[in-house]
Formats: structure tokens, sequence, C-alpha cells
């Protein structure tokens, strides 16, 4: 398997305009209660991708990947733990397109969970 750098899917747009990156979702993510994401923009086609997770908290945050609109709420017994202010990547499906994400604590001030769809690692 080849290793390299994790890259955000650039979408190009055209010969003469510029293409961007895919958007990055951000979810404000409390303890109180599992909170739903934002649907991931774009379609990667029929590959796995990575998705990398900045958790911008204080606390532990449980995530649950799935398709939006049915993702199941994550729970902090059950789902992918990420510690405070650690990035991890993941490997997911492609039919997977949001989460869910609950905190183990609360949060401080910064309730910031970031993803951001990608390839490489």
């Amino acid at each position: 398997m080849e290793t390299r750098a994790f890259e955000p899917i650039y979408i190009p747009t055209g010969a003469i305009a510029a293409g961007g990156c895919l958007e990055s979702i951000t979810v404000t993510a409390t303890n109180a209660s599992a909170t739903a994401s934002a649907q991931f923009s774009g379609n990667v086609g029929g590959a796995k991708q990575q998705i990398r997770i900045a958790n911008k908290t204080t606390a532990w945050a449980h995530i649950s990947f799935g398709l939006f609109g049915a993702v199941e709420a994550a729970t902090v017994a059950d789902d992918f733990p990420v510690g405070p202010g650690a990035v991890e990547i993941f490997t997911v499906a492609p039919e997977v397109n949001g989460v869910s994400v609950i905190l183990d604590a609360a949060p401080g001030t910064a309730t910031a969970v970031v993803f951001t769809r990608g390839e490489g690692l």
C-alpha cells in the first residue's frame, strides 16, 4: 500500500477557470446530545475515501459515520473516539456523506469538530 500525505479533494472546473477543494464540514458538538452534521459536499465516485477529523474541542469526540439523514446517533459507549485537540484520518465506504458527533464532557469554549474529505494516508 502506498503511503502519502493527506490531500483534500480538489475539483477542477474547466480549462481556464480555477477549481477548488471540497468544503470542510464543521460540527458544533455538545455532551448533551448527538449532533448530526450537514451533508458532505461533492461526490467522490465509487472508491473508498478518507475523512480527516480535527477535534478542536477540549473533550473526547465520538463519531458515527453514515448516510446523511439516516446517520445513527453517536454514543460515547460505541462510536469512534477522537481525542481532544487531535487530528485523525479514517477510511470510509464511498456512500458515507454525513456524520453524528457527541462529546463525552462539557467542551469549554471550543466546540468545533471539523471533517474534510480527501485521500492519502
